[in-house]
């Protein structure tokens, strides 16, 4: 009679402990952007039912340099970066990239509280390159935009279009984006004195909409992140009867402040 328990009980567990194995397995995925390895904190990417990457939407803000933006009541996620632009649905298996729709082998999900989208399908739509190597299950992602192309000779100068100001040309301002009154996006430079400079005109834009005792507050922390593997972390600033919110991670940094009456959780 115990050798019948023993044998139930058992069948009982084997099936519990594999699961556990392949939900481990399926979670241990790295991710790269540029050669630099992505630190997840806590939402973990993983690997779906249909042999997809998945990560935390976050991800892309922070180490894409991409806007996310949400809307709650048709459960969206808009993501945009320069040009190129992303309109993925909770659920649905189609993607909207640039106006063009797509259709998808897997969808975006909410798991633990947390948004995850399809790395591959986002990532693409924003113009990077993703490779995955199998053998350290690593995605590999590769931003165009990092990657400098060979200048060509031209005869008709007036014609070419001005390049970006390397200081004000990457921060990025939007304003009234759903409970978000003003937001600003800030491009990490490897060159630390562009970079300073870039934080400097960024200051100077926001103390004029909200004044400089706020904004020296608020770069005072923004300027901690001076390389890119370091994480900004994070962090509410009270204004008034407003949030403020800074984070910074990869090539990205964003600050947002959030309209009267918006409750951050």
């Amino acid at each position: 009679m115990k050798k019948i328990i023993t044998a139930i009980i058992v069948a009982m567990i084997l099936p519990v402990m594999a699961g556990m194995l392949i939900v481990s397995a399926n979670e241990n995925v790295s991710v790269t952007v540029d050669g630099e390895k992505v630190v997840f904190p806590d939402a973990k990417p993983f690997i779906d039912e249909n042999g997809r990457t998945l990560i935390p939407v976050r991800f892309v803000t922070e180490d894409l340099g991409a806007t996310v933006e949400w809307n709650a009541e048709d459960r969206e996620v808009y993501i945009t970066k320069d040009k190129a632009n992303v309109l993925i649905r909770i659920g649905q298996e189609r993607i909207l990239v640039n106006g063009i729709t797509k259709t998808m082998d897997t969808k975006a999900i909410i798991r633990y509280d947390r948004t995850y989208v399809p790395i591959r399908y986002v990532a693409e739509g924003l113009g990077a390159t993703v490779g995955w190597d199998a053998g350290t299950r690593t995605v590999i992602i590769t931003t165009i935009k990092d990657v400098d192309p060979t200048p060509i000779p031209t005869q008709t100068p007036s014609n070419t279009p001005p390049e970006k100001d390397p200081v004000t040309g990457w921060i990025t301002v939007k304003e009234n984006i759903q409970d978000v009154e003003y937001s600003m996006s800030i491009r990490w430079d490897p060159d630390n004195e562009i970079l300073n400079k870039r934080y400097d005109a960024a200051e100077k834009m926001f103390a004029e909409r909200y004044g400089e005792d706020i904004a020296k507050e608020i770069f005072a922390y923004v300027r901690l992140k001076q390389t890119r593997p370091y994480v900004l972390e994070y962090k509410r600033f009270k204004m008034n009867s407003q949030f403020i919110t800074v984070a910074g991670k990869g090539a990205g940094l964003d600050i947002k402040v959030w309209k009267e009456g918006v409750i951050l959780k």
